[in-house]
């Protein structure tokens, strides 16, 4: 008889102030010293070129000569803006940097009007320039010469240098519709949720898991995550304001997590829906109190309690 596969549970931190004088400043660097002291999973930037915040894969290469555990993730990554070849020698050059370190997520952009005006992508185009940039992206990172004749992308006898630390990507995509979680069970190895409640999120993970079925695939188990907004204020009015300012448009209020004990409530709600990465970003303008309190009180006993497959 087999055995149950044991999760892997993780929580990381990502970054994405609403203050402008907050984005990388000195901050910034306190938190993500924090972040290594403290054994936070990892740390992921967001990628919104209409809001205030740092581009994210040159922060990353810098953060990762910063730190030698994190982990360095984006979420998400906006894909069609991007020219898919330099874009994976960006993505290759961090991952040797970083020694391995790097977990990007993919997604087709915010559907911000003024985001979608200043990058110039036609709307209906993002859906097919990203499945075009993920088969790409793979092909690129065996190392070997890829020839490919896409719609949108000519390579002929394209090999990708420097090679990654690891001959293989496993691409998560963001995504919170039935359209996005079909498109991740039809080619993606990962998904990373944003702006859905716990239900909402296992309703997706199905339609996922069953487009993957009906594609001939399988997502692994524990390659499912969810971005999290965790408030200090036990105000859920304050919350759901400061939220939207992160995240640049309304935000459910189940998945935002209140204090520390509203936290570990929202997590589990989360993992018996199938989750078990979390990405938190924090609302408070300092984080770093907030962080300290969480990472005793519920990040570490929640990343060692067993959950089986």
């Amino acid at each position: 008889m087999t055995s149950p596969e044991r999760l892997s549970v993780r929580v990381g931190v990502g970054w994405n102030p609403f203050r402008r004088d907050a984005v990388a400043g000195a901050l910034f660097w306190d938190t993500v010293e924090l972040l290594e002291e403290f054994r936070y999973d990892s740390l992921w930037l967001s990628d919104i070129a209409t809001q205030p915040s740092v581009a994210p894969l040159p922060m990353l290469a810098a953060v990762a000569a910063r730190t030698e555990r994190l982990k360095l993730g984006t979420s998400v990554l906006a894909v069609p803006a991007r020219n898919p070849v330099l874009m994976t020698k960006e993505l290759a050059t961090i991952d040797v940097l970083s020694a391995g370190r790097l977990f990007p997520a993919f997604g087709i952009g915010i559907a911000l009007p003024r985001e979608l005006a200043a990058l110039g992508i036609p709307r209906e185009e993002r859906a097919p320039r990203l499945e075009e940039a993920i088969h790409i992206i793979r092909a690129l990172w065996t190392g070997e010469p890829i020839t490919y004749h896409g719609r949108f992308s000519t390579l002929e006898n394209v090999t990708l240098i420097p090679r990654p630390t690891r001959t293989k990507i496993e691409p998560w995509l963001g995504g919170s519709t039935p359209a996005a979680v079909k498109r991740i069970g039809r080619i993606a190895d990962g998904w990373l949720a944003s702006g859905v409640d716990p239900p909402r999120f296992a309703s997706l993970l199905a339609i996922l898991k069953a487009e993957a079925a009906a594609a001939g695939r399988t997502v692994p188990e524990d390659h499912f995550g969810t971005i999290v907004f965790v408030a200090e204020s036990d105000d859920q009015a304050d919350a759901l304001m400061a939220a939207r300012q992160r995240a640049g448009r309304p935000t459910p209020p189940d998945t935002i997590a209140v204090g520390v004990a509203g936290t570990r409530s929202l997590l589990e709600r989360f993992r018996e829906a199938g989750a078990t990465k979390f990405v938190f970003y924090l609302l408070p303008d300092d984080p770093r109190p907030l962080l300290r309190a969480l990472k005793a009180e519920v990040v570490d006993p929640f990343e060692a309690e067993p959950v089986y497959a």
